[in-house]
């Protein structure tokens, strides 16, 4: 089961890849990245699955335009330890790194700046993939099938429920 979840995070990531379409997803990847919200960033792709890095909204911007837009060193270390493409273009033509608001200085000090930071995001975005993952293995654990009785009913005690009908007949009358 734990594997199916995961193969579907993939495919939910990877769809969203193929096109460039707005989603909640990227509404949520966007909001994060703007406000410096790394751990909220990183929680979206450990559950989306590393392939949301690379998602494109309707006007061709993804993470790694936000990233340079928002001035976010933190998640241009994540997005380049994921391989995101710095040489894509959006809708207008234009790359990631134009959206940068300030000088070629503060560029390069910018970059530099991710590039350092690079392992221990990586480190961060794996360490929440495995909480994940260990959060749905204990859950599978814990998900035991309810006891039958014999002729394969189960023994829940319905007579609470009726009791519940009796009171609301009586509030409505």
């Amino acid at each position: 089961l734990t594997e199916m979840r995961l193969l579907l995070s993939l495919l939910v990531g990877l769809a969203a890849c193929e096109d460039w379409a707005d989603s909640p997803a990227l509404t949520k990847m966007w909001e994060t990245t703007s406000s410096s919200d790394l751990d909220g960033l990183i929680q979206v792709l450990a559950q989306g699955g590393r392939d949301m890095a690379h998602a494109r909204s309707a006007d061709g911007r993804g993470p790694l335009f936000w990233a340079y837009e928002y001035k976010n060193s933190d998640v241009l270390a994540l997005l380049t330890h994921l391989e995101v493409d710095e040489t894509a273009e959006d809708a207008d033509g234009k790359r990631p790194s134009e959206f940068f608001p300030d000088g070629e200085e503060e560029l390069a000090d910018f970059g530099a700046k991710a590039s350092a930071r690079s392992e221990d995001m990586a480190e961060l975005l794996k360490d929440r993939e495995d909480e994940i993952a260990t959060y749905y293995e204990s859950a599978d654990d814990g998900m035991d099938e309810p006891e039958m009785a014999e002729g394969g009913v189960d023994e829940i005690d319905y007579a609470d429920d009726e009791d519940d009908e009796d009171e609301d007949e009586d509030e409505d009358e």
